[in-house]
Formats: structure tokens, C-alpha cells, sequence
């Protein structure tokens, strides 16, 4: 692996802004599994008056799942960044090992994939999908 070329002063704002963004995330999670836990009490304690709305309380409650995972993932994105910057391997390319440009990483700073392999990536995953129809 070759040395990527951030300096101490990116590297460190980086990861504060790394940092931030965990912290700001498992915020929205605690915030989050406090209203499912909060919304179930109150489904348990409601009578379900027909099918319609049976159907409209499980539409809501995988919404709110879903997202509870999204924000569990984008958490450990966040911490697989800070390991990366603490192995010395932040910034550089999980695919190409070419470095990440420091813009692409100022506007996601939990980037693994350069600009290029990261739009191979998403042109494969699209092909994949629509070969699946």
C-alpha cells in the first residue's frame, strides 16, 4: 500500500468531522429507538380497528426499522473510517489503492473508494439489478 498524501492538519480535520458525524448519528439512533420503542408501547395499548390500519402500522414500523439500520450502518461506517485513520490507511483507494481526493473526502469523509472505482462500483450494482428482472 502506498502512502496517501494528507497532511496532519487534513487528517486531523478529518477525523474530527469523522468524529462528529458518528457522534451526530448515534444521536438520531438513541433518538430514533427511543420513538419505535415509544410507538410499540402505544400500538400494544391501542385496538387495531380493521386492515387498513393493521397494514398502515406495519408500513410505519418498517420505515422506522429501516432507518435503524441505516443509521447502525452509517455508525460503523464512521468507525471503520477512524480505524483506517488510526492504521494509517485513511484515504486511500479500498479498491485501486490510489489515493481519495481531498475533496471527495471533505464531502464524505467515510469514502473508501476513490471517484472512479466508486462509479465502477455503482455501474456494476445497477447492471446487477437490472439483470435480476
Amino acid at each position: 500500500m502506498k502512502p496517501c498524501c494528507l497532511s496532519d492538519s487534513q487528517l486531523s480535520t478529518l477525523k474530527r468531522e469523522v468524529q462528529s458525524l458518528e457522534e451526530q448519528l448515534q444521536a438520531d439512533l438513541e433518538a430514533e429507538q427511543s420513538d419505535k420503542k415509544a410507538e410499540l408501547s402505544l400500538v400494544a395499548s391501542s385496538e387495531v380497528l380493521d386492515r387498513a390500519e393493521a397494514v398502515n402500522v406495519a408500513v410505519g414500523q418498517q420505515t422506522v426499522l429501516s432507518h435503524i439500520v441505516q443509521l447502525e450502518e452509517e455508525i460503523i461506517e464512521c468507525r471503520n473510517a477512524l480505524q483506517r485513520i488510526e492504521d494509517g490507511r485513511y484515504g486511500c483507494c479500498g479498491s485501486c489503492d490510489e489515493e481519495i481526493e481531498l475533496n471527495r473526502l471533505m464531502a464524505n469523509p467515510v469514502a473508501i473508494l476513490c471517484v472512479g472505482c466508486q462509479s465502477q462500483y455503482e455501474l456494476h450494482r445497477t447492471d446487477n439489478k437490472a439483470a435480476s428482472f
